[in-house]
């Protein structure tokens, strides 16, 4: 038994030396590319608040504000399917006491949030806005990000550009280095990440590619929106075996 527990630490031991030589062995490069698209969605988040003293009867009044907004919009020809409700809460609402000095329960707040997504270009983003404005006066705002139609079609050229880039770098690191690059021993991969400068995208990404230009616009009657560009990146890491 106990020669048997020596020959299998030679083992281990030949196996992790092994594996660290043939990494001492290798040129490993990480690969990036990115490319910046103008948004072709515009998502208006909506935010209404109902409260009351009474529980029941503030999650009554919620769900009559849901149908009151609703119908403010499908009266005025947006698809009720375009509305959605990302959630809904009631909490317990306090109030600090100035006399004596302690948080007074005054009810129940219901949170309301509704969400209305349709294209940039899409006249009834227009629609939408002045309906917000003139009939519902809540408080909202406006984020841009890419359709899955743009990330997707975005996802072959993200790769294609950051296996280059990968290449790139290798080779300029065994001419500097007076090596020679063998066979691809390994390539790691993850999906394409987006990046942007609005609040509703929270994502890493990375390098920098000649961005797709396009005029996006939204004409309020107000003001106009140029939405910003937002970064769709990815990488990709490749081991080169080094030739002696």
């Amino acid at each position: 038994m106990k020669n048997l527990i020596i020959l299998f630490l030679f083992i281990s031991s030949s196996f992790n030396a092994y594996s660290q030589n043939s990494l001492c062995e290798a040129v490993v490069v990480e690969g990036k590319s990115s490319v910046k698209m103008t948004p072709e969605i515009i998502a208006f988040n909506i935010n209404f608040s109902v409260v009351d003293t009474n529980y029941n009867r503030c999650a009554e009044l919620t769900f009559q504000k849901i149908e009151s907004v609703k119908s403010q919009f499908i009266k005025n020809g947006i698809d009720k399917e375009l509305i959605e409700t990302n959630n809904y809460s009631i909490a317990e609402k306090y109030e600090y006491d100035q006399v004596s000095r302690k948080q007074v329960f005054k009810g129940y707040r219901a949170s309301i949030p509704i969400l209305i997504e349709t294209e940039v270009e899409n006249p009834l983003s227009k629609q939408i806005y002045n309906i917000i404005k003139n009939n519902l006066k809540s408080n909202f705002k406006i984020d841009f990000h890419l359709s899955q139609v743009q990330i997707d079609a975005i996802k072959e050229k993200l790769i294609e550009l950051a296996i280059e880039d990968a290449n790139l770098k290798a080779q300029l690191l065994a001419k500097n280095s007076k090596i020679k690059l063998g066979k691809i021993s390994k390539i790691e991969y993850g999906e394409p990440r987006t990046i942007s400068n609005f609040s509703r995208s929270n994502y890493e990404l990375l390098n920098s590619y000649q961005p797709i230009t396009r005029s996006s616009e939204l004409k309020t009657g107000i003001t106009v929106l140029n939405p910003a560009k937002i970064e769709m990146r990815t990488s990709v890491m490749i081991a080169w075996m080094i030739e002696y």
